[in-house]
């Protein structure tokens, strides 16, 4: 059994090759990464400072985050422009209701996918799970499904191909099979039937398609997440590696 630990809080290593395979990739290489706390600011907060960025780069504040996404797209070596890609991400979050999220990224290490692999991205999330965050510029088709980008340049559209040293938590509630009917399973179909010739899609079922994240680890603890994300705004105002997302350094 391989166990985690990050910020005092311990995880298990799920029993699977493909978990294994990245919990060894990414503690050997976890030191070119820096951690990330979308919790604790308010939606004005965030969508003030991107407006900030916006304006001091000569461009109109907009509410369409998919146009922002592809300036960022043209310039995502431009320190600023990470900036505002984390904003834009923390903002999705906060406007669609979606939990906290902490976790580590981006790190220049690769390690890739294999077919076999495919099998193990999914939907389902569990509460304390870690998994492997989406690596690439542009989008995956869940990320797709869900803000209903039918617009999407062929281009745009990037499945999950590596990882990287960069993870996300999990701190909402279990989505199961009945959450993912209720929520997830009709965004999925629609956009399946409106992009399939446009985008040159596989069956929906396929697993090449790979909808969702890779878990790689539980948390071994025994702590609600209320009690760990109170956990973690503590250590995000104490970390000394993490990325800055408000100018003059304010947390």
């Amino acid at each position: 059994m391989m166990d985690l630990k990050f910020n005092d809080i311990n995880f298990e290593v799920l029993d699977n090759v493909l978990a294994k395979r990245y919990a060894k990739f990414l503690m050997e290489n976890i030191h070119q990464s820096r951690e990330f706390y979308f919790m604790g600011d308010s939606e004005l907060t965030i969508k003030d400072e991107i407006d900030k960025i916006v304006y001091m780069l000569g461009k109109e504040p907009t509410r369409d985050m998919n146009k922002l996404h592809e300036h960022f797209a043209d310039h995502e070596d431009d320190d600023e422009m990470q900036r505002l890609n984390n904003l834009i991400h923390y903002y999705e979050l906060t406007i669609n209701n979606f939990p906290p999220r902490w976790g580590y990224m981006v790190g220049n290490a690769t390690m890739e996918l294999f077919p076999e692999d495919y099998e193990h991205f999914t939907l389902h999330r569990n509460p304390g799970w870690l998994y492997v965050s989406y690596p690439h510029v542009g989008k995956h088709f869940a990320e797709i499904a869900y803000t209903q980008d039918y617009s999407i340049k062929p281009e745009q559209y990037v499945p999950q191909s590596i990882c990287r040293p960069s993870f996300h938590i999990w701190l909402g509630d279990e989505i199961d099979d009945l959450t993912l009917e209720a929520n997830m399973n009709n965004l999925l179909s629609e956009a399946y039937i409106r992009l399939k010739d446009k985008l040159n899609l596989p069956d929906l079922d396929d697993s090449s398609m790979r909808i969702g994240y890779i878990p790689f680890a539980k948390l071994s603890d025994n702590i609600n997440t209320n009690e760990l994300t109170n956990h973690l705004l503590k250590c995000k105002r104490q970390s000394k590696n993490q990325w800055e997302l408000f100018d003059g350094g304010r947390q």
